[in-house]
């Protein structure tokens, strides 16, 4: 009898837990059959949440795609030289006698700087004038004997000869004279005279500079990537660092053949106006260029996800996620540019990415609820006072 009591027990109690299952299956799932009591099991979808049909939907943040344009503007330094610059020397050696220009003053073309000692010049200068004016008398004294039979051809000849050695003779004393005076060869500023009057100079010595400095050349260099985008004529907007308030206008008028290997970078000049001659050879400008550049979208850098086949993102399209190609162009700071078909204004995820799929509904935090209401928001199912369950939950209140 004990043992047909206990068994009697053991079916009760194995009974009663059955049943407690089952309601706790169909409490969790809100699928168990009301009528014929069958019961359907689901899998519990990612994120924690629950959307249509029972799957749950992730919890995610969610960031517009920007567009941004970049490779549009160029910054760069280099330093500016005159656009015309002489180092003026003597064409023969001799006695300095006279300064005739100052530091800083501006001179034109041809403009006599100094002059040299000339006392010898001038003397052989006038010899060779006496010599060829006796050159041309006797020339013309042979010419005219020459018509009357006197004298032979080959005379005359040698009579002409010597007229052209003399003609030449004082061509060239004249020249030396000439070189006794020194003159500027270009138009500009006459820079600090190195020798003072009274020295020796020769052919080596400098004397003093000119500058042409209307307008100013400016050296600088761009990346490579620029290399095929800049062309002579581009307009160049410079800053002397000097004087960053006052900006001026340029253009570019010297492209290099070649990129240097050493720094990747391709010279450039660009010639900058300076008509008001507020600027000098010597400064340091930042110069900037404009291009065209290139436009593209700019993501969240905690979007950009990783696996075997390269970078990606999540992009959210009717509360559910698509996996999108996205091929990282550029990370800057506070975005990441990116080669995707992506558009302004189009969501993608930025936190919550680890238990996404594509396909997988979403809901974006922050964002107000569907008023279709899922599983989440349905109330649970009633229990059943007359369920096993129900009268042990009533026993353990009574305390019976």
């Amino acid at each position: 009898m004990k043992t047909l009591s206990w068994a009697v027990i053991a079916a009760v109690v194995i009974g009663a837990g059955f049943a407690g299952y089952r309601y706790i299956s169909a409490d969790n799932d809100g699928t168990a059959g009301a009528g014929n009591g069958s019961e359907t099991r689901q899998a519990g979808g990612s994120g924690g949440g629950r959307s249509g049909g029972g799957r749950r939907s992730s919890l995610v943040v969610a960031s517009d795609v920007t567009q941004v344009l970049i490779n549009n503007r160029l910054k760069a330094v280099g330093n500016g030289t005159a656009q015309a610059s002489v180092s003026v020397v003597p064409l023969s050696g001799g006695i300095l006698t006279e300064v005739l220009v100052s530091p800083g003053q501006r001179v034109e073309a041809n403009a006599i700087l100094a002059r040299l000692d000339d006392d010898e010049q001038v003397i052989a200068r006038d010899r060779a004038a006496s010599e060829a004016v006796e050159a041309g008398s006797d020339a013309d004294r042979l010419e005219s004997l020459f018509r009357s039979r006197t004298t032979t051809q080959a005379e005359l000849s040698r009579a002409r000869a010597a007229l052209n050695d003399a003609r030449l003779a004082l061509r060239d004393a004249e020249l030396r004279l000439t070189r006794r005076t020194i003159t500027a060869p270009i138009a500009g500023i006459v820079g600090f005279v190195s020798v003072d009057t009274g020295n020796f100079i020769n052919a080596q010595t400098e004397l003093l500079t000119i500058d042409d400095r209307s307008s100013l050349d400016v050296e600088f260099w761009v990346p490579e990537r620029f290399a095929n985008q800049v062309s002579l004529g581009q307009k160049v907007d410079a800053i002397a660092l000097a004087d960053p308030g006052k900006p001026h206008q340029g253009v570019v008028s010297g492209i290099g053949s070649r990129i240097e290997p050493s720094s990747r970078t391709l010279p450039l000049k660009a010639l900058v106006d300076n008509a008001n001659d507020n600027l000098r050879p010597g400064m340091s400008f930042e110069l900037q260029l404009s291009f065209e550049g290139q436009s593209y979208p700019a993501v969240n850098p905690l979007a950009i996800q990783w696996d075997s086949n390269g970078s990606y993102v999540w992009q959210i399209v009717d509360d559910k996620v698509q996996r999108v190609p996205a091929r990282v162009i550029q990370r800057n700071p506070e975005s990441v540019l990116v080669d995707a078909e992506l558009s302004p204004g189009d969501q993608i995820v930025s936190e919550g990415l680890l238990a996404l799929r594509p396909g997988a509904s979403v809901r974006i935090e922050g964002a107000p609820r569907s008023e279709k209401s899922g599983p989440d928001q349905q109330s649970r199912p009633a229990k059943a006072a007359g369920t096993p369950a129900a009268a042990a939950t009533a026993k353990e209140s009574t305390g019976s």
